[in-house]
């Protein structure tokens, strides 16, 4: 399947274009704020997708459940979207089959429905003998009948069709063909990868000393415009870069950012200052050379969700720590810089009248869509629902002013 993402970078832009409060509006567009919630749009929690697997899980739900979505890609054609679930309902306990689905997002401000998604398509994603990654957390081995457990997180498409997929339990990044069979995969550092994979996450954690802690591996990724370098960034701190608390967490500070070199296979990684231990990384994307936005959260929903911000970071003058096997759990060295972090958006803030019991937890993926017809730029977000049938799977549309950065 190929894409028309060619060229679409909509946001090459400055550093300082990202750190002005989100009710401040400009002479290009006066009264329009630099961000906006546009609308959202659902899809039911009991949809099923077009896979055509009607089979039931191991857990009686259906094969092909509508859900889960984790990472969110524009193709770069009208209004298509690659939507991309992650291992599947029960964290990790069925044989759900990885795919990604071409959802239809139309963005129509000010009408009566704003926001419209419908799903066009469903895709499978096999390794390059044609094996099916499954999300069951016991499919440690490949077999002749399975790829092996695969739990996709990011997604970036390139315009000839091929695709990078970030998976949490590697972690790993691999590269699909246009016919989304694997043709890569990069080798991650050894101090990024557990030596003892288990199905169980106290068993794993508790087994190993060093890699990424159970389900919380690389939980988004990025591209860079020259289509030269990926990002792919951990959910949390590594084993070896935090302390156990005496219920068995892994608390630290610090997110690890790795740079992956696309031509060579080169590895950089840098220090992401999360705000709390606890919180989590969702995604990440590119908003100029070496400057992103990371979407970071707590674990909380409804009135209980206090910190949900999109994040931007500059990696210039940050150390890389690729040769560092082990970060303290909290204030690093003097010799180690992180990268530089500020609050571009936050979703609780009252101007979007999203926060309170209806917030989701799980704010997944972000990507930008088609420039409105004023000339602002959409960035489009969905939400996970862990497949749960009650919830549906939301997405969020805001619209930036672009024009009101370069000003500044």
């Amino acid at each position: 399947m190929k894409f028309g993402f060619g060229s679409l970078w909509p946001l090459s832009i400055s550093l300082a274009c990202l750190l002005f409060p989100v009710v401040t509006s400009g002479a290009e567009f006066p009264g329009v704020p630099v961000i906006e919630f546009i609308g959202e749009a659902q899809i039911s929690g009991t949809a099923t997708d077009l896979s055509g697997h009607a089979e039931s899980l191991e857990n009686g739900e259906p094969q092909n459940r509508f859900g889960g979505i984790s990472a969110l890609e524009y193709t770069g054609v009208g209004n298509r979207y690659i939507a991309l679930p992650d291992r599947g309902p029960d964290d990790g306990a069925t044989d759900y089959r990885c795919r990604y689905q071409v959802v239809e997002i139309v963005v129509r401000p000010g009408t009566t429905v704003p926001v419209k998604v419908e799903l066009k398509e469903t895709h499978m994603l096999c390794d390059g003998k044609g094996r099916p990654f499954v999300g069951a957390s016991t499919a440690i081995e490949c077999t002749e009948k399975c790829a092996g457990r695969f739990d996709p997180e990011g997604i970036r498409v390139l315009a000839n069709g091929r695709k990078y997929l970030a998976d949490e339990y590697g972690p790993l990044v691999i590269e699909l063909d246009a016919d989304d069979h694997e043709t890569r995969r990069f080798t991650m550092p050894s101090h990024l990868c557990v030596s003892r994979p288990s199905a169980s996450p106290q068993e794993e954690n508790e087994g190993n000393s060093s890699g990424r802690v159970f389900n919380r591996g690389m939980e988004g990724l990025a591209i860079s415009q020259d289509r030269q370098k990926l990002y792919g960034i951990m959910q949390s701190s590594l084993l070896q870069d935090g302390v156990r608390t005496p219920s068995g967490k892994i608390m630290g500070r610090y997110s690890r950012l790795i740079e992956i070199d696309v031509a060579s296979g080169a590895i950089r990684e840098f220090a992401y200052p999360m705000e709390d231990p606890s919180y989590g990384i969702s995604e990440i994307l590119e908003c100029g050379p070496g400057q992103f936005l990371v979407l970071e959260r707590d674990g909380k929903q409804g009135e209980e969700a206090k910190y949900r911000h999109l994040n931007w970071i500059d990696l210039s003058g940050a150390t890389d720590i690729a040769q560092i096997d082990a970060l303290p759990a909290d204030a690093l060295p003097a010799e180690i810089k992180p990268v530089r972090k500020r609050t571009y958006l936050d979703f609780n803030s009252p101007e979007f009248k999203l926060a309170g019991p209806n917030m989701p937890e799980k704010i997944e993926g972000i990507t930008y869509g088609p420039k409105l017809p004023d000339g602002r730029q959409t960035i489009v977000c969905a939400i996970d629902n862990d497949f749960e049938g009650n919830a549906p799977s939301k997405f969020w549309v805001f619209a930036i002013n672009t024009a009101q950065f370069a000003a500044r």
